[in-house]
């Protein structure tokens, strides 16, 4: 899949994110996205996410569902984030379970990888601590840096309470402690539960 068709994939999500040096970053780090994200479904087993989550691309669909949950709570803003939490929130969602099943593609196991928001958080901050693309942004490198923080950390707490898993045992996820993490968790939430059909959307 080429770098292009990725971006083209979440149009309309990165639409949503209003700042332009948020929505460029979140295009590169999408560039970088292994193949088999756009390919797989939610659920390796198919238990816990909706329908329409489920099968090929139904990653891609939970993702985007995730999006569109972020997009309509960001009217009334329950949770009064700034601008650029939301943005830095939207890009968050479309990345989160960017590493879902591996860090790349040769590395993909068949079932979800209880440690992914390490994984997709870390890339994140890899992508820019050794790829120079990034000080191409006409912008300060440190705000570059703020950004993509912000966006790791909201990643690496997306699983919110169930932090823990007996399959995977010495591995404790963090808990969403800031509004940016409880936002990005509930989101991710929203587009997890069968009972809530949004079929229309795709």
């Amino acid at each position: 899949m080429t770098a292009e068709q990725k971006v083209q994939t979440f149009k309309k999500e990165l639409s949503y994110i209003k700042n332009e040096i948020i929505k460029s970053i979140t295009e590169f780090l999408l560039c970088d996205v292994p193949n088999y994200f756009f390919e797989v479904g939610a659920s390796s087993t198919g238990k816990y996410h909706p329908d329409y989550a489920v099968g090929k691309g139904g990653l891609v669909r939970h993702t985007q569902a995730a999006c569109l949950f972020a997009n309509i709570l960001s009217v009334p803003n329950p949770l009064q984030l700034s601008q650029f939490e939301l943005d830095c929130a939207m890009a968050a969602l479309i990345l989160h379970d960017s590493r879902k099943l591996g860090i790349t593609d040769e590395a993909k196991v068949d079932y979800t990888r209880f440690d992914h928001p390490i994984l997709a958080a870390n890339a994140i901050q890899n992508k820019f601590n050794f790829d120079s693309h990034f000080l191409s942004v006409d912008d300060d490198a440190k705000e570059i840096q703020l950004i993509c923080d912000t966006i790791a950390n909201a990643i690496r707490s997306h699983m919110g309470q169930w932090n823990t898993s007996k399959y995977a045992s010495g591995i404790t996820l963090e808990l969403p402690t800031s509004k940016i993490q409880q936002f990005v968790h509930v989101c991710d939430y929203l587009a997890s539960r069968k009972e809530i059909d949004i079929k229309n959307l795709f």
